[in-house]
């Protein structure tokens, strides 16, 4: 009898043991005490409350707000251009950061259809801190219609006076009726100032990839407009490259967030950048005949403008001071 007994309380320890074990080795789930899509302890680094799903009662759930608008769980109107996050096209302030850790942008989508303005902070630094703040007035069809941009040099030198010095590009009709632009350049060395024949179908070599912008997106997709950048018209060069976009697959690109890494699914962009030969001897030889520069993108597969998120995109850049180079800088986006 005691033998059993024995057998029996070694049993229901047994059991009891297993059943212990299994319970601190189980996963612990992350709590979602408003089922908004964060977990309570996501909500604690955001600054969200874990008890309401739309902290900032703007018809948008927290989670959602941060994973898939790219928007300010904290505020009502993320861009502050007066329409609401759940009922603005464009509702997010997004920064990029390119790899190089050199240059960073904030960008945002401004106004309805008919008022559309692409605002841009870029900053440079490279010893010196240059500063480029855009605004790009956009047609429907996301193709430039004129820009107005402030740039400031902060010389790291303290004998050399810092500079600051507004810009424009402004439509103009010339006299049989084409459209021509009238460009200021300001800078530290002069004011450039020209007026050039002006394609319908252009954008600037900072924002390209937001010709695709608000369109339905497929693979096999292309696009073809023009890209202009100042600074070669500047230095006597063309100033206008050919481009060829094409949405060549459907991938999953990875984000590092605040919150952890996250995939998206996004659509990939390539785009060939075609250019005259130049006249400078540096970028003739390092560029060859006809040069065609390769540049790629992402753009998250969303339903519409409010959740097309551009992830990654890469832009070419040419220097002559301290020493002429070209490359690339490759921008990812910042959460």
């Amino acid at each position: 009898m005691n033998s059993t007994m024995s057998v029996l309380r070694a049993a229901v320890l047994g059991t009891l043991l297993v059943g212990i074990l299994a319970l601190f080795s189980a996963p612990v789930l992350a709590q979602d005490a408003d089922d908004d899509g964060l977990s309570n302890e996501q909500e604690a680094i955001l600054g969200t409350n874990p008890q309401q799903a739309d902290t900032d009662g703007d018809g948008l759930l927290d989670g959602d707000e941060y994973f898939v608008y790219f928007t300010d769980p904290l505020a009502v109107d993320t861009d502050a251009d007066g329409l609401s996050d759940s009922e603005d096209p464009y509702p997010r302030v997004l920064t990029y950061e390119d790899l190089n850790g050199i240059t960073t942008t904030e960008d945002s989508l401004l106004g309805p259809l008919g008022d559309l303005r692409l605002h841009q902070i870029v900053q440079i630094k490279v010893g010196n801190v240059i500063t480029i703040d855009w605004t790009n007035f956009l047609n429907d069809d996301f193709t430039l219609r004129e820009t107005d941009f402030i740039i400031s040099f902060d010389f790291l030198d303290p004998s050399r006076q810092d500079y600051q010095g507004n810009g424009y590009y402004r439509p103009v009709a010339g006299e049989n009726g084409e459209t021509l632009m009238e460009i200021r350049l300001p800078s530290y060395e002069g004011i450039f100032e020209d007026v050039i024949p002006w394609p319908g179908n252009a954008m600037t070599i900072s924002d390209w990839i937001y010709h695709l912008y608000s369109k339905p997106l497929e693979v096999g997709q292309t696009w073809e407009f023009a890209v202009f950048y100042h600074e070669l018209l500047r230095w006597g060069e063309e100033p206008f490259f050919r481009v060829r976009a094409e949405i060549v697959d459907e991938v999953t690109v990875p984000i590092e967030t605040r919150l952890g890494r996250r995939e998206y699914r996004a659509y990939e962009v390539r785009a060939v950048f075609q250019h005259v030969t130049f006249n400078d001897p540096f970028f003739r030889a390092f560029l060859g005949e006809n040069p065609e520069l390769n540049l790629q993108a992402f753009i998250t597969a969303g339903e519409g403008p409010q959740t097309q998120i551009i992830l990654r995109y890469t832009t070419p850049f040419f220097r002559i001071t301290p020493t002429k180079s070209v490359g690339f800088s490759d921008f990812m986006v910042q959460r």
